[in-house]
Parts: structure tokens; C-alpha cells; sequence
């Protein structure tokens, strides 16, 4: 005899079961190295190779060839007035850059943001309720993005904010950037977790020129005045996202495009196989804390 015993069944299944522990922890090892795992949740929207370069009209017709992607939105709040419930979305790249088609169902169209009316008896000029229509197209650039800002989560999204009066009008989208985080920010406000925790939230404008700003009238000029004067010809990161929205038969159609690459450290860079996280948000004529909004999204360049 060797001094060896003779192995025992119950020997024999252990080590069976721990060889097969290790050849599937080695396949998964393997698998996860060679493959494009997305780790993503949500909807994906496909951004494709087009054609031909839309051009920014409003009209679509570029489009009719490429498919797009239905996006269920949830109101913030069951009171709010916002009632837009899903947004239609196409997404391509010609050449450098990155375009986008959106509709979605709105019964009017807002294009007056807190107009002045003058006030005869008063003597001077009152500021109106009127909002604008706006939509939100965000990014995640870092941290771990969501589409619930009091999740508790921290990240920096780029966002296309594009607004019908403040930006439309001179055909761009206001660039900005969200930063959510659970340490005080300058200039930032404060929201909570619904565990109660403080999250702090900040939006600022991209560099570069403003795209707008603020007019009072001392004296009468007509009866209704613009609270705010646009920039004509803006520069600056603020202003890389060129963009037309056009409402008609009860629907907004808007048209948006940037370089994948500005260069600016303040954008998003896009590249070909890449996922980003995002989400949609509509304001329908409502201030900032009603609106409908989607999941968080998965672009797929």
C-alpha cells in the first residue's frame, strides 16, 4: 500500500463542485473581456449613420427612413399641470456631428416667457404668468447619472435646454451643465432624498457669451414688452447646440445638433460604440418643478 486512502465519494462531489465553481468564474471572466456588455437599464435609444445631414427645419423629412423610439414620460408630480405622458425620439450622426428629432403632443403653443403688460392705471409695466414650452435633453458625463435627481446619486450631465422663446428664437438649445452631489455646492440649491438625506443642485451655463437676459421699461413703449432680450449672435460653448422647433397641428417637432467633439471641457464628447446615460424632460408653458419626465435612458452611438 501507498499510505494513500482510497477517495471517498463525498470527497470526490466536493471537488467536483468546486472545479465547476472555478471553470464558470473563468468563463464569466473571459466572456466580460471580449464582449460590449451594456450594464445599463431603460429604454436604448440607437443613434444610426445617416445619409444625408438633416437640415434644422422642423419638418422631419430627412427623417422618414430612420427609426425612432417611443419614451413613456411620468409626471413629477400627479397635481402638475403637465400632461405630456411620452416623446418620440430619432437620433443619428452625418460627418462630425450628432442630430436628434423629437415630437411629442402639446395642444398649445407657448413661445412668451413672462412678458411685461403695461398697466394703465398703475402706471407702468406688470409682469405676466406666461411660460415658455421647453424641452431637456441630458447626458451623463460622470458620477452615476439618473433621471432622479433626489435618488442620492452624484454626477455632472450635460443638458440641451431648449427653450421656445429664450433660445429657439435665435435657433440654438441653451447649453448647460446639471450637477447633482451630496456636498454643498456654491450658488446651488437644496433638495432631499425621500430618506431625508440633502442633496444639493446646481445648473449652470456653459462658458461663453449669455444667451439672454433680463429688460425692465421705465417708460411706456407698447403695451406688451419681452422680459427677456435675446443675443443675437452669442459665442461660446453656451451656444454649440444648433436647434429649430416648430409647433404645428397640435405638436411640437423640434430639430437639434452638435459636434460629437467641441472640444469644450464643459460638453459631452460623443464616440462611435459608446453608451451614454441620459433622459428627457417637457415642460409644457410650467415653471421648473412641473414637468413630465423620462427613466434614465441609454444613447447607443
Amino acid at each position: 500500500m501507498n499510505g494513500l486512502s482510497p477517495p471517498s465519494p463525498q470527497g470526490e462531489m466536493h471537488r467536483s463542485a468546486r472545479f465547476h465553481r472555478i471553470w464558470w468564474r473563468a468563463l464569466l471572466a473571459t466572456l466580460l473581456s471580449v464582449m460590449p456588455i451594456t450594464l445599463y437599464a431603460g429604454q436604448v435609444v440607437p443613434i444610426t449613420s445617416l445619409s444625408t445631414a438633416p437640415v434644422l427645419d422642423g419638418k422631419g423629412s430627412e427623417w422618414n427612413e430612420v427609426g425612432g423610439v417611443e419614451i413613456a414620460l411620468r409626471k413629477t408630480h400627479p397635481e402638475h399641470k403637465t400632461d405630456v405622458y411620452s416623446v418620440r425620439i430619432k437620433g443619428g450622426v452625418y460627418g462630425d456631428r450628432v442630430y436628434f428629432y423629437l415630437t411629442w403632443k402639446d395642444s398649445t403653443e407657448n413661445t412668451e416667457h413672462k412678458p411685461f403688460i403695461w398697466d394703465e392705471q398703475r402706471g407702468r409695466y406688470m409682469q405676466t404668468t406666461a411660460l415658455e414650452d421647453r424641452l431637456a435633453l441630458q447626458f451623463e458625463m460622470s458620477g452615476d447619472y439618473s433621471t432622479d435627481w433626489v435618488s442620492g446619486n452624484s454626477f455632472i450631465a450635460d443638458m440641451w435646454h431648449w427653450k421656445a422663446f429664450r433660445s429657439n428664437t435665435v435657433g440654438l438649445a441653451h447649453d448647460k451643465q446639471t450637477i447633482i452631489s451630496d456636498k454643498k455646492l456654491l450658488r446651488s440649491y437644496e433638495g432631499h432624498t425621500p430618506q431625508g438625506q440633502s442633496v444639493y443642485i446646481l445648473r449652470p451655463s456653459d462658458s461663453g457669451d449669455r444667451l439672454y437676459r433680463s429688460q425692465r421699461y421705465r417708460e411706456r413703449q407698447e403695451d406688451k414688452m419681452p422680459k427677456y432680450v435675446i443675443s443675437t449672435d452669442p459665442q461660446g460653448s453656451v451656444a454649440d447646440i444648433k436647434a429649430n422647433g416648430v409647433w404645428r397641428k397640435g405638436a411640437w417637432h423640434l430639430e437639434m445638433s452638435r459636434k460629437l467633439n467641441t472640444t469644450y471641457a464643459d460638453d459631452v464628447l460623443f464616440q462611435p460604440g459608446q453608451s451614454v446615460r441620459g433622459g428627457i424632460a417637457i415642460f409644457d408653458g410650467t415653471g421648473d418643478a412641473d414637468h413630465s419626465v423620462s427613466d434614465t435612458l441609454t444613447f447607443q452611438f
